[in-house]
């Protein structure tokens, strides 16, 4: 029993001791993620809709507590219009690219710029319409995130990003077929949001 104990704090030792990321790593963090998403300017008439988000990032230790990264992302955004059922599906490669600030061992505090791009945007329920040439292809946000590095290699990540785009290009114009009393909110600025919460695995390649 004692030299299983022994071994245990070994190991736990071994594992603290490689969360201690020097000065000069790179890192590379495959990962996965569920995003919670609307647009602004919405009021009441809409809900949020789930998707999913994956890629990876590569991150720069600068020193103990900062860290520059760089990540491309595939994600799944959107909304669900509450009267009608109908659901706004669009799909964008992210590039989120932080400034990451460890206040307290793996606890970091990121923030940073997120240019995106549109890959798919339908619109509808039992039958969808494609509304790509609809929505603008270029989108950028603004990220902030709480994350945490576990002594394995294990990251846990909140993020919160609020875009400073239009989604839709034509205000006056375009429902996507919702009923012209429930589209007047076409002309505030609609904007993306997104909650994501993900899980990845980082390790050091230098």
């Amino acid at each position: 029993m004692k030299k299983l104990m022994l071994l245990a704090v070994m190991m736990i030792t071994t594992m603290a001791t490689r969360a201690q990321v020097s000065e000069g790593t790179l890192t590379v963090m495959p990962k996965v993620g569920f995003n919670y998403s609307d647009v602004s300017g919405a009021g009441k008439i809409i809900d949020n809709k789930g998707g999913f988000a994956a890629g990876a990032e590569v991150e720069y230790r600068i020193n103990t507590w900062l860290g520059l990264s760089g990540g491309l992302m595939y994600e799944q955004q959107g909304f669900k219009h509450k009267d009608s059922g109908n659901i706004l599906k669009t799909e964008y490669i992210n590039i989120p690219i932080l400034a990451r600030f460890y206040v307290w061992k793996g606890l970091a505090l990121s923030t940073g710029l997120q240019p995106g791009f549109l890959t798919k945007a339908k619109f509808g329920n039992s039958e969808e319409i494609n509304v790509k040439s609809d929505i603008n292809k270029f989108d950028l946000a603004l990220p902030v995130a709480i994350s945490y590095d576990f002594p394995f290699g294990l990251n846990i990540e909140l993020k919160y990003y609020d875009g400073i785009v239009d989604v839709i290009k034509d205000k006056a114009g375009n429902t996507f077929g919702i009923s012209s009393t429930t589209s007047r909110w076409y002309e505030e600025k609609n904007k993306n949001r997104t909650l994501q919460l993900s899980i990845g695995y980082k390790f050091a390649v230098k």
